[in-house]
């Protein structure tokens, strides 16, 4: 899997082309690289087919690039840039809010080309000297230094999830595999892993372990036994495997997909009924007699629990609610009807309204809901007044030409002071309004609520935005009291997004509880910038489903009449 390495390297050019003071070139990269990383197929599939050049942004010279890195895992024109820049961009683009205009500037004036110059500028007190940052700029990047020397290497589910199923296709293949699942943080739908654990059945598990090891994308064996093996790939990510026997492939399922805390209070419960569970199976104390552990079904059975799905196993609560037999009837991908808050080519989008309404009925939508940005976000081409007569009229052009039912919108920026850039009069005329943090975010806490708390009490507000702003593995989440900002949007009828972009995934599992348990309602959102973007809704749907989220808590979910009714402000 290579889509990642490209990615990366296609945006690092970008960077590069920019220090370099290049024209037109960085954004050509960057649109190339959300293309590439909007994939939902490995890559080299599309290179063997000869579909390169039909990924959104990727022309013909781009695509020769990708191919030499396909064939290769390097590119020789980058590694032309990175000695005539001699500026370590990987490095310097780990840390939080620090962009390549910035990087630019800290190279232009104090020289700065890796991380430890850039600590020993800060140490000096030097970047705060530099126009346009200031202390508090300083403060944030020395502390988004200390997040970088300090943070695991994590994956996140999105850059997992192609790996998991090659890695699956590819043993499912064999004569020697009866059966094969994913376990683990992947299949309790976390947004970063950390490793992948796979578990098989087999009655030959040297041959399978063989051909484990031998995958062509393995870069080091760690550790190869005859049911136990695991291997590092090129791109850094650790994966075990356990090759198990049929009679204890559930237990083993139940203990390796985790979490531990919960699997802690699920052998605590064993102890209480005379049995003893563990990932062979659960047993009686005294006897050692085998009671179950074929499947996972059976053990929670036993012990007098409805199944847990793998998504609630967190501690939270789900063994009590077992119990009880008061479990959610989790929300599923194929409840959803239709998807919020999508970009064009109106504002920073790759795609038209057209073609993006069409791929929306491809994929058996029945409503996608347009809002280019609108406001001073810092993107390319962000909707104006002026503009958006002709954004709306292009719209009601697109409702004609597909069968499925489109909402005019916007996303909105929320002021430093609370105030949208639009009138309240201009809002209403619209279908769904998203009304998000895009600038400022380094308020304390009580400005920042305030700030998001003036947007919803003021203004009519549909959709509260990726509401924490956070990018995993690259930025913190905002500091925001949630409770009081749940209480508001309550009281206003604004759903809160379960935003599907891979980097966001926000609502976390864990703040969408917060929301539903504090009376809120949901809007499952993909934030689309390209066709691809939009099947990346399931995403959103395994953030619901860490929320213990029913239908009932997500618009999507609802008869269109009852969307449509929910929407009008």
């Amino acid at each position: 899997m290579k889509n990642q390495l490209i990615v990366k390297i296609l945006n690092n050019i970008a960077d590069m082309l920019e220090l370099k003071e290049v024209q037109w070139k960085p954004q050509a990269y960057r649109r190339a690289a959300m293309g590439v990383e909007s994939l939902a197929e490995d890559i080299e599939e599309v290179y063997n087919r000869g579909e390169l050049e039909e990924i959104p942004g990727v022309g013909e010279h781009i695509a020769e690039k990708i191919e030499e890195i396909i064939k290769t895992g390097k590119l020789k024109y980058y590694d032309k840039l990175k000695k005539e820049i001699k500026v370590d961009i990987e490095q310097l683009n780990e840390i939080p809010g620090l962009g390549p205009k910035k990087i630019k500037v800290l190279y232009k004036k104090l020289g700065i080309k890796n991380i430890q110059d850039l600590e020993k500028a800060v140490s000096q007190q030097k970047v705060r000297t530099l126009e346009g940052f200031g202390e508090k700029t300083e403060k944030a990047i020395l502390e988004g230094i200390q997040i970088v020397k300090k943070r695991p290497t994590r994956f996140l589910y999105a850059q997992a999830k192609p790996i998991v199923e090659q890695i699956t296709t590819l043993l499912q293949k064999s004569k020697y595999v009866d059966r094969i699942e994913i376990a683990g943080s992947f299949r309790r739908g976390k947004e970063t892993v950390g490793d992948l654990d796979f578990l098989v059945i087999s009655k030959k598990p040297a041959e399978v372990m063989k051909l484990f090891t031998s995958m062509s994308d393995v870069q080091t064996v760690l550790s190869k036994g005859t049911t136990r093996g695991s291997v590092r790939l090129t791109n850094g990510l650790q994966v075990d495997l356990r090759i198990l026997k049929e009679k204890e492939f559930g237990s083993a399922m139940n203990y390796f997909i985790g979490s531990k805390e919960h699997n802690v209070e699920l052998r605590k419960l064993a102890l209480k009924k005379g049995y003893t569970l563990s990932e062979y199976g659960l047993f009686t104390v005294g006897g050692k007699k085998w009671i179950a552990g074929r499947t996972e079904e059976e053990i929670y059975q036993k012990l007098g629990l409805q199944y847990i799905p793998p998504e609630l196993r967190e501690h939270r609560g789900e063994i009590t609610a077992a119990q009880q037999k008061k479990l959610p009837t989790l929300i599923e991908a194929k409840d959803v009807q239709g998807v919020f808050h999508n970009h064009t080519k109106w504002s920073d989008g790759n795609n038209s309204l057209l073609e993006m309404a069409q791929k929306a009925e491809e994929l058996k939508l029945k409503f996608i809901s347009f809002n280019d940005h609108f406001g001073p976000v810092g993107i390319a081409n962000p909707l104006t007044e002026k503009r958006l007569s002709g954004y709306l009229k292009e719209i009601e052009t697109v409702r004609k030409k597909v069968g499925i039912r489109i909402f005019s919108g916007v996303e909105v920026d929320i002021l430093k002071d609370g105030s949208l850039p639009l009138s309240a009069k201009k809002l209403k005329e619209l279908d769904v309004v998203v009304a998000s943090v895009h600038i400022a975010p380094k308020m304390t806490e009580k400005d920042m609520t305030k700030r998001v708390v003036s947007a919803l009490e003021n203004y009519p507000v549909n959709i509260l935005g990726h509401p924490t702003h956070r990018l995993l593995n690259t930025r913190e989440p905002i500091d925001l009291n949630l409770e009081k900002v749940f209480s508001v949007a309550k009281k206003k009828d604004v759903f809160l997004e379960i935003n599907a972009s891979p980097k966001r995934m926000d609502l976390s599992g864990e703040n969408v509880k917060a929301a539903i348990d504090a009376g809120c309602a949901l809007a499952i959102s993909t934030d689309g910038h390209a066709v691809d973007h939009l099947s990346q809704y399931p995403l959103a749907v395994l953030m619901a489903r860490r929320g213990w989220a029913e239908k009932k808590d997500i618009i999507n979910c609802w008869p269109l009449p009852k969307i449509e009714k929910a929407l009008r402000k």
